[in-house]
């Protein structure tokens, strides 16, 4: 009998236990963490993610724009990080990528790592795998590496997808958060593709050394201190640290330690124009840090206001005028 079953066929008694009704805020808190967990990305270490980016929802359809007969036998894909970032923008992040080409072979197959791009504190990967004769591999199975930035393991998540080329070819991506990240300009990266869809261990792993410079998209790169308070309609707090603004994406760091996790960010433009988050993080236990990664923004173009508005609400309520940036 399975485990399921035999769960499913559990009875307990419950007389012992008082039953009572939850709170118009408790069923919202529930309710947003519910949907927190429907929209959690694979993963290899917890955290508290919501709102998983459209990149990976939609990664199944990231290669249908290209010609399967054209890619099927060339290892390197221009381009691939940047339609994994944003299928419906024609971005162009070759000033940043490092292209790297090299494969390594194993009893489960062929991997080429392709290339490699660092944002803030995302490590971007996009490889190639070609699985061995006898190697069952779909969709649903995941090449996730360790990580180690020069030898040491500053990975704070692991989140990965897998897209079918054709029948013996497969994009892999890597989204690594790390923490923590050395202002080197340049950094040693070690990628160990160590486990099977992240339980089995494969015995002589796929293992990449490489070198990633990182001096040309920091110098590109905004940060904006703010560390500013912001009392919201129902008298809770929220704090705002910093925006880190940089060509591939914007970071926004807050603690809600004194409000809820119910509370996001959107960015608003002078015109008008919302980005809400791709991704993001929200607690408000002691001594974490929230935040949210949003598209890229143009600070010196244009004035941008931050918005707190309620994630409990799906009409995101907005809870404040907002911090402008300057």
């Amino acid at each position: 009998m399975s485990i399921y079953r035999e769960l499913n066929e559990l009875r307990l008694d419950v007389s012992q236990f008082e039953e009572s009704a939850l709170t118009e805020e408790e069923q919202k808190r529930w309710e947003h963490r519910v949907l927190r967990k429907l929209r959690k990305p694979e993963r290899a270490k917890s955290g508290k993610w919501v709102g998983m980016a459209s990149a990976f929802l939609l990664a199944m359809g990231l290669i249908v724009p290209l010609n399967p007969a054209t890619i099927a036998n060339v290892p390197f894909v221009a381009g691939l990080i940047e339609r994994f970032l944003d299928q419906n923008e024609l971005l162009d992040y070759s000033a940043y990528k490092t292209q790297i080409g090299q494969t390594a072979q194993n009893a489960y197959g062929k991997l080429t790592l392709n290339e490699v791009l660092v944002d803030n504190d995302n490590l971007l990967i996009s490889s190639t795998y070609e699985p061995a004769a006898g190697v069952s591999f779909d969709y649903r199975t995941y090449l996730i590496p360790r990580v180690l930035v020069n030898g040491e393991d500053l990975v704070r998540t692991r989140r990965g997808q897998s897209i079918e080329v054709n029948d013996r070819m497969y994009t892999i991506y890597g989204d690594i958060e790390l923490r923590d990240l050395p202002d080197d300009e340049h950094l040693r990266v070690t990628l160990a593709y160590d486990t099977f869809d992240l339980r089995k261990p494969i015995e002589e792993p796929w293992v990449f050394d490489i070198s990633v410079p990182t001096s040309r998209l920091a110098q590109d790169t905004t940060t904006i201190e703010l560390n500013k308070t912001v009392r919201l309609q129902n008298g809770q707090k929220v704090t705002v640290s910093k925006v880190v603004s940089t060509p591939v994406s914007t970071m926004v760091y807050y603690d809600v330690t004194e409000a809820s996790e119910a509370v996001h960010f959107k960015i608003v433009s002078a015109d008008g124009e919302e980005l809400t988050y791709r991704e993001a993080y929200v607690s408000d236990e002691a001594g974490e840090i929230s935040y949210g990664r949003y598209a890229p923004i143009d600070l010196r173009k244009e004035k941008y206001r931050l918005v707190p508005y309620d994630g409990f609400d799906r009409t995101g309520e907005e809870l404040s005028e907002g911090i402008p940036l300057p």
